[in-house]
């Protein structure tokens, strides 16, 4: 990688990713913790989670594999989904 193509830090992407998940579902970003499982967070749905995935996907222009999606079960995991993409990028 070189220095003028950086990828995100873990902890900027987890920060977007709590603030996106935050804004969805209109919790208080302090409900999402790195391990908070989101199918536990109030509000919560498949098509919540998609929307939120899918805003992450568009702030990165990353695009993630189903598979890879539906892993996914914490904030942390989707975090690293993106920058483990990014880096491959």
């Amino acid at each position: 990688m070189t220095m003028t193509q950086q990828s995100p830090t873990l902890v900027s992407v987890l920060d977007e990713v709590r603030a996106e998940t935050s804004k969805e579902l209109g919790i208080d970003i302090s409900e999402i913790a790195e391990d908070t499982v989101l199918k536990q967070l109030p509000g919560a749905d498949s098509v919540r989670l998609l929307r939120i995935v899918a805003q992450i996907e568009r702030i990165h222009d990353v695009e993630f594999e189903d598979a890879d999606i539906f892993r996914v079960t914490t904030p942390g995991e989707l975090a690293q989904l993106v920058v483990a993409q990014s880096a491959e990028a």
